[in-house]
């Protein structure tokens, strides 16, 4: 039994020491925290409106309304996971996370923009789903795409714990990014933006936490 705990915990939140632990569970909870500001912010008015042609010729597909409430669902996963099993993962991600929250956050408040939404009748289910995003959602907080942002950083680091993993999670999450303008949440704008940010908030903590020498 020790030696299976060695082998999957000692990088867990139950292998590293209480001050690891500390720290794990701190970032957790400023996860919890981070994400409450959303509805907050979630309202107008708008102070832009990024539609280009593109954002236009986009149909609705309704089947991918499944990959875009799925998010919720992969960031549970993920940093359970995470922390369980390989707690330098979960302090990187958390804090790109945490630090797209706060990059969104400003522009929300400060540059507020707006999707123009489809009307949408048919009465199949993903269609019904749709209609359930629209209303537990408000056309507002889209530039750049959290969606987008946190998605990514979270394949991002699945390469870092596992490379197989990160391969399927890369797939789903590209099935995500295209579901924000495919369900008519984002537009093209806000999902590179998104695809920036995430980028960029993983680089840093990655460099910084787990390819640090201890």
């Amino acid at each position: 039994m020790k030696d299976i705990f060695k082998k999957y915990f000692s990088e867990g939140i139950f292998g590293t020491g209480w001050r690891n632990a500390i720290i794990t569970i701190v970032l957790a909870a400023a996860i919890y925290f981070a994400n409450e500001i959303y509805d907050l912010l979630n309202h107008g008015p708008a102070v832009w409106n990024l539609r280009t042609p593109l954002d236009a010729a986009l149909p609705v597909v309704t089947p991918f309304v499944v990959p875009y409430v799925s998010l919720d669902y992969v960031v549970y996963f993920s940093l359970i996971v995470f922390l369980l099993f390989r707690t330098k993962v979960f302090h990187s991600a958390a804090l790109a996370m945490i630090t797209a929250f706060l990059v969104n956050y400003f522009f929300y408040f400060f540059f507020q923009t707006e999707v123009i939404r489809p009307v949408l009748t048919g009465t199949d289910l993903f269609t019904r789903m749709i209609q359930n995003v629209y209303a537990g959602d408000k056309p507002f907080n889209d530039f750049p795409s959290l969606h987008t942002s946190v998605s990514t950083l979270l394949a991002i680091h699945w390469f870092r714990f596992d490379r197989r993993v990160g391969i399927v999670a890369s797939v789903w999450t590209a099935l995500i990014v295209a579901s924000t303008v495919l369900i008519k949440q984002h537009y093209v704008a806000d999902v590179v933006s998104g695809l920036l940010l995430a980028f960029g908030a993983s680089w840093l903590y990655i460099k910084l936490i787990i390819q640090r020498k201890a």
